[in-house]
């Protein structure tokens, strides 16, 4: 519906910009017509006058043109801005943009197990960031090892807030897309143009700007008493070679002067356009955002104020790149190496401003894409960290935000405070990995402040690790079960750390990569190692026997996925169950494929 309405906008825009061109091609036929045909048909004074009409009337229409025009691109980046959307809320994965990331996660205790990144995975479903700092942003608090309660309400508020505010979210976005757009690989970046206004100042300018104020002053007036013939032209030469001479010992000083006042001048004013949106942005007093915003509305240091006058400078400071008026200009007065002071000087003054208005907008592109993600899932709840749940961790209706909507099943899941290790058996495909996929991303998502797919969800804060996707590596020569181990022992020195937080654990398929005598002996031993530890651990297994270690270890309780088979024909559940597992299905879907049983 709203697609819609944007793509008829479009159209009459389209038909604006068509019609506009028309007139402005008729206009400029007719100004040449008109300049041919009346040139001595009519006195210069009318003549000059009508060809003035048309020659403004031209300029008139190409401004119009180019705002039309302008407005046209806005509302196409608006339309796409709405389709991703609906892919969003689909799961329509090839129509959601993916960026790509660094592989440093790789080694992170929980961030390659729990499709936080690559294809179809949770940072490509949530994020909507155009600047790489706000992606890095959300990446950093999906990844966050330690969760700190205050952080993490204190962005679940801002979130619940902002996922309200779909026209401020979307326009934010149009604008940054525009100008994201409008950049070119010569520009510098953000981060570029910090790194440069982070560098040491340069310094020693005052007695060179004195010597070359005063030969300039000396230059002009010798000059002029030369040229009215009352003094020698000797005096003029001699006062403007020094003059030269002291700009060519300070040319170091200048240098670099023109790139970075020109990038600066194109960076600024398209940066400016975005926090103006921002700075203009109007909410109650008492709402958490009004005061996360207060940064760019704050009277005398709003970015508006500030930006367009370091603007203004940047423009006269790059006047070096008009190849004939920046050398004239030089001629007579020093004007490099005073813009170079001023450069130098502003530097102080703009970096720790530029550096806080940057880094609350990266944080507001990653409070906005989860306040999308909140938008399109209405039906998730925010976590409770109150602790006022007699259990560990208790979830109503848990299922996995990457699953789409038609074909996910939920499940309830409770923690107790002495049964806090739970062995996870069933047949091949039941839903075991799921399961605990499940659990782990939701976690990532109540810590970093998002809303959970689940009807409830009552937690503490822990620390998350997982052994799930464990790969070999033939680079440091480790196979499957030997990374496994080195995998495994990482996790026992977690939980043997001293820490505020408790470990919440996941391993999938314990040992999965050795014999099955081996693997039963050595995950009986790991599951007798780890129960009592400071966390809760959810570890899947398809070695059966390992349920007998209910009587024996008093943390630990079996639960299970099962399946149905009727007609050659297998179905699953999904619904987590107590207890082992009753049956296995290896058998019945080999000969369901075709394959020997016997």
């Amino acid at each position: 519906m709203h697609i819609a309405r944007i793509e008829r906008k479009i159209d009459e825009l389209e038909k604006v910009s068509s019609q506009i061109s028309r007139w402005r091609l008729g206009v400029f036929l007719g100004g040449i017509l008109y300049s041919y045909f009346t040139i001595n048909a009519l006195n210069s004074f009318l003549y000059t006058l009508l060809l003035l009409t048309f020659i403004i009337g031209f300029i008139i229409l190409i401004d119009r043109h180019l705002k039309v025009e302008k407005v046209l691109e806005k509302f196409k980046y608006l339309k796409q801005i709405k389709e991703e959307h609906v892919a969003r809320f689909d799961l329509d994965w090839q129509r959601i943009p993916q960026k790509h990331l660094s592989n440093e996660h790789t080694k992170h205790p929980f961030g390659a197990d729990l499709n936080i990144f690559g294809k179809q995975s949770l940072i490509q479903l949530l994020d909507t960031s155009i600047y790489e700092g706000g992606l890095s942003r959300l990446s950093n608090w999906l990844l966050d090892v330690g969760p700190d309660k205050e952080r993490i309400l204190e962005r679940q508020k801002l979130v619940q807030e902002l996922s309200e505010l779909q026209s401020f979210r979307d326009r934010l976005r149009v604008e940054a897309l525009y100008t994201k757009v409008k950049s070119s690989e010569k520009k510098w970046t953000m981060e570029q143009m910090l790194e440069w206004l982070r560098l040491p100042k340069k310094t020693g300018f005052i007695l060179p700007l004195l010597i070359t104020i005063t030969l300039s002053v000396s230059n002009i007036t010798l000059g002029i008493l030369a040229l009215t013939g009352q003094l020698s032209s000797a005096y003029f030469v001699l006062s403007f070679v020094s003059y030269l001479t002291a700009l060519k010992l300070t040319s170091e000083k200048v240098k670099g002067l023109f790139d970075a006042a020109f990038q600066m001048e194109k960076l600024l004013g398209s940066f400016s356009n975005i926090l103006s949106h921002v700075e203009l942005f109007k909410v109650n007093d008492d709402k958490e955002i009004s005061r996360f915003l207060r940064v760019y509305q704050e009277e005398k240091e709003k970015p508006s104020i500030i930006l367009k006058n370091v603007r203004r400078f940047a423009v006269a400071a790059s006047i070096q790149k008009d190849q004939l008026l920046g050398p004239v200009v030089n001629l007579f007065i020093p004007w490099n190496l005073y813009f170079s002071m001023r450069l130098e000087n502003l530097k102080e003054e703009l970096e720790p401003k530029l550096t806080r208005w940057l880094d609350r907008f990266y944080e507001l592109e990653a409070l906005n894409s989860m306040a999308n993600f909140s938008f399109l899932n209405p039906e998730y709840s925010y976590p409770d960290f109150q602790n006022k749940s007699k259990f560990l961790f208790e979830a109503v209706n848990l299922a996995h935000p990457l699953i789409k909507k038609e074909q996910k099943v939920a499940n309830d899941f409770v923690v107790k405070p002495n049964q806090n290790l739970f062995l996870i058996t069933g047949s091949n495909m039941a839903g075991k990995s799921t399961f605990l996929r499940t659990v782990g991303i939701n976690l990532v998502l109540a810590y970093a402040g998002a809303p959970v797919n689940a009807k409830s969800l009552n937690t503490g804060l822990f620390r998350i690790f997982t052994s799930i996707n464990v790969n070999d590596s033939l680079g440091d020569g480790l196979s499957h079960f030997y990374a496994e181990v080195k995998r495994l022992k990482q996790l026992i020195d977690e939980l043997n750390k001293e820490d505020r937080l408790p470990l919440f654990f996941f391993v999938d398929e314990i040992y999965k990569g050795t014999n099955n005598r081996e693997r039963f002996a050595g995950s009986a031993a790991f599951l007798r190692e780890i129960a009592g530890k400071n966390g809760i651990g959810m570890v899947s297994t398809h070695d059966l026997e390992l349920a007998d270690l209910e009587s024996e270890i008093n943390q630990l309780t079996n639960w299970h996925f099962s399946e149905s088979i009727s007609n050659d024909k297998m179905s699953f559940e999904y619904k987590l169950k107590p207890g082992p597992c009753p049956s296995t299905n290896a058998l019945k879907i080999m000969k369901i494929e075709g394959l020997p049983i016997e």
